[in-house]
């Protein structure tokens, strides 16, 4: 039996044709989960999810209209909370969560649309991302009891990194005292964020405002409507706003 739960979890991932029709005809889609038992999973029964549950206290539920492709959950450890908002949309996206006490949280309309990984470490990290937010490939990793959030109607483009730590530590060579602590990373609503930018632990960005592709964001900024660029980013423009369709330039 554990062999067929691996060839059915195989398959899935990997869907090829014939097994499209297999797992609708029988109800296979499911079949390969491993879901360990205590753990509250509601998940729509859908041909390329799949989910590695184990540990015990997981709640991990997907609202109505949530669409999953080509999308891997994988939780270990204690009391995890794993929320889809109405109407999401996941693609070729692995959730990797670790620890205890984790949140991520998906609001209405977020919509993954190339890819990406969520990464969740340590005790009480959280990832929200608001309504309305789109992205269309990026990791974004909460580690050490802090959160990430992207606020509403965001916009990343691709090879987006956001991180609200280092995963190693640098320490002094005198003290041994760390010197690189994690630290909170909150994005602005309505904030677009250019291919390979890279928004690191304590960064804010305010609303209404553009980070460059290639940008490296390592510090707060508060005044709303701005452009960041460079290494480490610094601010380009101000009293700007964006929209999400191209308008005509006029000439002269």
């Amino acid at each position: 039996m554990n062999v067929l739960r691996l060839l059915v979890r195989r398959w899935n991932r990997h869907r090829p044709w014939w097994w499209l029709l297999v797992a609708r005809k029988t109800g296979w889609a499911t079949w390969g989960w491993e879901v360990a038992p205590h753990n509250e999973v509601r998940l729509p029964a859908v041909v390329g999810l799949e989910v590695l549950v184990r540990g015990q206290g997981h709640r991990i539920v997907a609202e109505d209209g949530v669409t999953l492709q080509n999308v891997v959950l994988d939780i270990r450890g204690e009391g995890h909370r794993v929320t889809l908002g109405r109407g999401s949309f996941l693609r070729d996206v692995y959730v990797r969560i670790r620890g205890r006490n984790n949140v991520l949280a998906l609001g209405p309309g977020v919509r993954f649309s190339r890819g990406g990984e969520i990464w969740l470490e340590d005790e009480g990290s959280r990832i929200q991302i608001d309504a309305d937010t789109t992205i269309v490939q990026a990791h974004l990793s909460a580690l050490e009891g802090t959160t990430l959030h992207l606020r509403d109607s965001c916009l990343l483009a691709y090879d987006v990194e956001i991180r609200t730590g280092d995963s190693h530590s640098i320490v002094d060579a005198a003290t041994s005292a760390r010197l690189n602590p994690s630290a909170d990373v909150v994005v602005g609503p309505r904030v677009w964020i250019g291919a390979r930018a890279m928004i690191l632990k304590g960064a804010r960005i305010p609303p209404d405002s553009v980070v460059a592709a290639g940008a490296v964001v390592t510090k707060a900024f508060d005044e709303p409507g701005i452009v960041l660029a460079g290494h480490p980013a610094r601010v380009l423009r101000r009293g700007i706003r964006w929209l999400p369709e191209r308008i005509s330039v006029p000439e002269g």
